[in-house]
């Protein structure tokens, strides 16, 4: 509950902020307007400018908050040309990048009873329905999630520590084997800690390593997946260093073989990763919501999680992949 009010008050703080600035934007295009006519302001007609803008972004506000918009989608509808980012109830704002774009819209998808997402779009002729697992999936039946519609799965692997030591997941190799019993198509990830080139050049050697055991049991798409730290902010050293970082391990197993994607969620792309240097690689999406807010280009989304589908014990997340 605290975490609730704390997030409702940031978000009446932030419309707040909006909501003068946009007026003092109002009121000073009021002025330069009148200013170019050749007018003399008073005092009066300042004010009657200020008024007026003043009720006006109050009115849009309020029908928006009407029609039933939650308030992160109206503080987006006010930066078009920002990328804004709700971390439990502070909000980040990144400027929009030079590259490709994704085309979603809301319409694109529908929801059924379970959760489920189906794409209605036109872009895109074959969009699968998959899970994502991790450690906290106990058991999952993979025989009865082909029956209700999942065609793949993403397995998470492990992870690299401080020390580039990678750490596997026990349950992942349980898991794999079950999938593969069941003609599932298997995609593995895991998480990278590289902060600079050397570092991202020994953890996609130690994941090379690593994935001989699995040669012919899983898609030669590899996830390497990217956290936003959660103790430290990201300025432009740092993004350069974690970009430098996923960009020696995508060397290391392009070089090796495999097809690396590097997955991530809205934040670590927009934050963490100057995404310029990453065009030549897929992403995986982890942004959860009814459609993709984010506005570039990926292949795979991971939507959401679901305890309505039979046969897991855990959490299973729920994912979408668009092949052209």
């Amino acid at each position: 509950m605290k975490r609730d009010n704390h997030q409702k008050f940031n978000t009446i703080y932030l419309i707040n902020i909006i909501i003068m600035c946009l007026i003092s934007l109002a009121s000073l295009s009021g002025i330069l307007y009148m200013t170019f006519r050749g007018s003399r302001l008073t005092n009066l007609e300042t004010e009657k400018a200020r008024t007026e803008g003043r009720d006006a972004l109050l009115g849009q506000m309020e029908d928006a908050f009407r029609e039933g918009r939650d308030p992160l989608s109206v503080i987006r509808s006010l930066y078009p040309d920002r990328v804004v980012i709700d971390d439990y109830g502070s909000y980040s704002f990144y400027p929009l990048e030079d590259v490709p774009r994704s085309s979603f819209a809301p319409e694109d998808f529908e929801k059924d009873e379970r959760g489920i997402l189906t794409y209605t779009g036109t872009r895109f002729e074959h969009v699968r329905s998959g899970i994502d697992i991790n450690q906290n999936t106990f058991s999952i039946d993979f025989e009865k999630m082909k029956e209700q519609g999942m065609e793949f799965v993403n397995i998470y692997a492990g992870r690299f520590n401080s020390r580039q030591e990678f750490l596997s997941d026990e349950i992942s190799a349980d898991q794999m084997q079950k999938a593969e019993d069941a003609g599932m198509e298997i995609f593995v990830y895991v998480t990278l800690t590289a902060r600079n080139a050397e570092a991202g050049e020994i953890e996609g050697q130690e994941l090379v390593s690593w994935l001989e055991n699995w040669k012919g049991h899983c898609s030669d798409e590899i996830g390497l997946q990217m956290v936003y730290p959660s103790r430290e902010p990201a300025n432009e050293i740092a993004r350069l260093g974690w970009t430098e970082g996923v960009l020696a391990a995508c060397r290391v197993l392009k070089e090796a073989g495999y097809r690396p994607v590097i997955c991530a969620d809205d934040k670590t792309f927009c934050g963490l990763l100057d995404l310029p240097q990453l065009e030549d690689y897929s992403k995986w999406l982890q942004e959860y919501g009814d459609y993709p807010y984010y506005p570039y280009e990926f292949q795979t989304w991971r939507y959401g999680a679901s305890i309505m589908l039979d046969g897991v014990d855990g959490s299973v997340f729920l994912c979408l992949r668009f092949e052209e």
